[in-house]
């Protein structure tokens, strides 16, 4: 079964080979998930514990790829100053937002559809952009999604289960502390120039040592999570934001590229596609309304940006989503906080919102998308 997962894997790279769709890859990998999974011909064991335990580990891998493109070393104070307005407004509009989900599609976890209107996705974006000539639009606007993510990675974990809050904030804290007390840890090492030595050692001798360490610290961070019944995803996050503030070096990025997308994160997105059923979003109303209702508060939510002289391109970008949506579903079943009709439904509003994308210039088609 490993096997069929993996060559079902393969659904995402061939549909993102046509460059002019543009298709991130884990798009088409929740498809193969969906067609062959619960909604489609159900052949795929997704409640298996195996495959569970590759998944939560592709999740948190997914995480930690995520925090390590939130480098703050790169932003600027005049980017961040008004990118702290936008943020702002669209934080405003995103609550409102998440109170008129409720009231209209009787989604009653108002705060998690705030929460994914606001969200970003700065893994998506930010390959996507880098080809772009530097401005201070795309400054701003990797500042914007960069500080959305974060903000909305850190506030997920709260909505996104029924009881047990002050426990899961407990072990967030832990975790944290475990990340702060990691990146201080690093810095030293790399003030002393151990970093350096390790890394040129590890590059004579083809001995693979910063990703061992890096996934031995990842492993044990997410382990100290399970244990204080926080989530893997802060875990993940956190230790990727860390690695990202002392400097990834671009060895170490691509040893993690393979193993993470490689290998893990596919099986992450066809395992979730595949546990989602589909089905029951179309054959509820509700559901259907709670789709497309995020699919517009996305928009509705980054609107204000253009207030402030981004271009309309931009608003497009920032709405895009994927990282949220799918660390929000893969939480809120877990936690009986979602049903499958309203799953499916923030899957559906994701991939619609990653066509915004489309708006993109051509020379940025040809760099990699990711999750």
């Amino acid at each position: 079964m490993l096997g069929v997962l993996v060559v079902a894997g393969l659904a995402g790279p061939l549909l993102r080979l046509p460059k002019r769709w543009g298709v991130p890859v884990a798009v088409g990998e929740l498809i193969v998930g969906a067609l062959f999974g619960v909604s489609g011909f159900n052949k795929i064991p997704y409640q298996d514990q195996t495959l569970k335990l590759l998944a939560t580990v592709g999740f948190a891998l997914l995480m930690f790829t995520a925090g390590s493109h939130i480098d703050y070393r790169t932003l600027t104070r005049k980017s961040f100053e008004k990118a702290a307005w936008i943020l702002s407004a669209n934080l405003f509009l995103a609550v409102l937002i998440g109170v008129a989900i409720d009231h209209l599609a009787h989604f009653s976890n108002w705060k998690l559809a705030a929460v994914i209107s606001f969200s970003s996705s700065a893994a998506l974006v930010i390959p996507l952009v880098e080809k772009i000539a530097p401005s201070e639009s795309k400054s701003i606007l990797i500042t914007q999604v960069t500080i959305a993510d974060a903000l909305a990675f850190v506030a997920l974990p709260f909505f996104t289960q029924k009881s047990g809050r002050l426990q899961a904030t407990e072990g967030a804290i832990l975790v944290l502390i475990a990340s702060v007390a990691i990146y201080f840890a690093l810095r030293f090492a790399k003030s002393k120039g151990w970093l350096t030595s390790t890394h040129q050692i590890s590059k004579a001798d083809n001995l693979g040592l910063e990703l061992r360490i890096s996934l031995a610290l990842l492993l044990l961070v997410a382990a100290l999570a399970l244990h204080f019944h926080a989530s893997v995803m802060i875990a993940g996050f956190t230790l990727g934001v860390a690695l990202a503030s002392i400097g990834v070096p671009h060895r170490l990025a691509r040893q993690l590229f393979g193993v993470s997308d490689g290998f893990f994160a596919p099986i992450y997105f066809v395992w979730l596609g595949a546990s989602i059923n589909i089905r029951e979003t179309f054959h509820s109303r509700d559901a259907m309304l709670l789709a497309l209702l995020l699919c517009v508060g996305a928009l509705l939510a980054h609107a204000p940006s253009i207030l402030f002289g981004q271009p309309k391109n931009n608003i497009l970008l920032a709405s895009a989503q994927l990282g949220i949506p799918a660390a929000a579903v893969t939480l809120g079943t877990a936690n009986g906080v979602l049903n499958n009709g309203q799953a499916g439904a923030i899957m559906v509003s994701a991939l619609v919102t990653i066509l915004f994308t489309a708006s993109a210039p051509k020379s940025t088609q040809s760099s990699e998308l990711s999750s």
